[in-house]
């Protein structure tokens, strides 16, 4: 039996999302890259998608986005909304309208997401003409106010200044300026801090949770970084071969996790206290897409995988506790390993 999606249950929910679909065009013909994601986020709430590279995570959010590319993808659901809007049922220019002002996006590279052509000062300047009608200078001035907001200093000066004069971190502090500009009631935070070094990263992690506290925005947190997902997220889904395999809070998933690739995941953290074990790693690699194994897409790298788990079907996400669920047909009888 299927469970309900790991969705918020007050009535302040921001994001609705259910049996999201997204099939690419590829040279073999259409291949669905995620297949039948459901989730909710609360208003003020982080919700961490983890997961190695190539599960899914970015597209999902792309596509609630509506920045998946037209003619090559295709986009579908049951359900997809934001507060008030129905997001299956708006127009590409009616989706242009609120991204920025409900919905805004922290891309992970910043040096290929910032336009090389104008100043910072103009790209944060554009959002508020485009959004909220402000003249030139009105949205100079208030440029220079997000720049400050950010941690940028000397931003009057900094402003009038091009992408590549900046430092890693501060682009990315630019591109946290952008997506605050109109004060969006959902921002996506893709990967933000992944080519940061460990100082700027705890830095720009900081930064996004006092804006979160200031403004009560919802926070999606796409990362493989589980350090990262201990530190700044509420809640925690996890995601292999465009699947949501397991949800639940994050100390529970942690402590008690139902699915074994989360155990691997955990596993392969290190660790300071063990500094002599070696690396662990999750054996083989993900399936390709368009290539994917019948039953449970885990069962080629998974260590308890049984014949079961290699039938036609692929395993229904299951409840196994209060806002905790699993896609493991053999969780009743697993007792894995949690993070100490």
């Amino acid at each position: 039996m299927t469970a309900a999606p790991t969705t918020p249950t007050a009535t302040d929910t921001t994001l609705e999302v259910e049996n999201l679909k997204v099939d690419v065009l590829t040279e073999k013909g259409w291949a669905t890259v995620v297949d039948g994601v459901s989730f909710g986020v609360a208003r003020g709430e982080t919700l961490g998608i983890v997961g190695e590279s190539g599960s899914g995570k970015s597209v999902t959010c792309l596509a609630i986005a509506g920045l998946m590319p037209p003619g090559q993808t295709r986009v579908t659901a049951d359900t997809l909304r934001l507060l008030e809007h129905d997001l299956t049922a708006l127009s590409p220019k009616e989706m242009a309208d609120i991204r920025g002002p409900k919905i805004a996006m922290i891309f992970q590279e910043p040096m290929s997401s910032l336009n090389p052509a104008f100043t910072v000062g103009d790209q944060i300047a554009e959002v508020l003409r485009r959004h909220e009608g402000l003249s030139r200078k009105e949205s100079r001035k208030r440029a220079i106010e997000l720049l400050d907001r950010v941690g940028v200093p000397s931003p009057a000066r900094r402003a009038l200044q091009y992408p590549f004069e900046f430092s890693g971190g501060m682009r990315q502090r630019v591109m946290i300026a952008i997506a605050l500009a109109c004060n969006p009631d959902v921002i996506v935070a893709d990967e933000p801090t992944t080519a940061l070094d460990v100082t700027v990263q705890a830095q720009i992690l900081e930064l996004l949770r006092e804006i979160q506290e200031e403004h009560g925005m919802s926070v999606i947190f796409i990362t493989h970084d589980l350090g990262v997902v201990a530190d700044v997220c509420d809640r925690v889904l996890v995601m292999y071969a465009g699947q949501i395999v397991e949800g639940a809070d994050l100390a529970e998933l942690f402590a008690d996790p139902q699915h074994p690739y989360m155990e691997g995941l955990l596993a392969a953290m290190p660790r300071m206290d063990n500094p002599s074990d070696a690396l662990v790693s999750i054996p083989g690699h993900p399936p390709r897409v368009g290539d994917m194994p019948d039953g449970c897409r885990f069962h080629p790298r998974c260590g308890y995988a049984t014949d079961a788990c290699r039938t036609d079907s692929s395993p229904l996400l299951e409840r196994v506790a209060p806002g905790h669920t699993t896609r493991c047909l053999r969780h009743p009888e697993l007792t894995l390993r949690g993070s100490p």
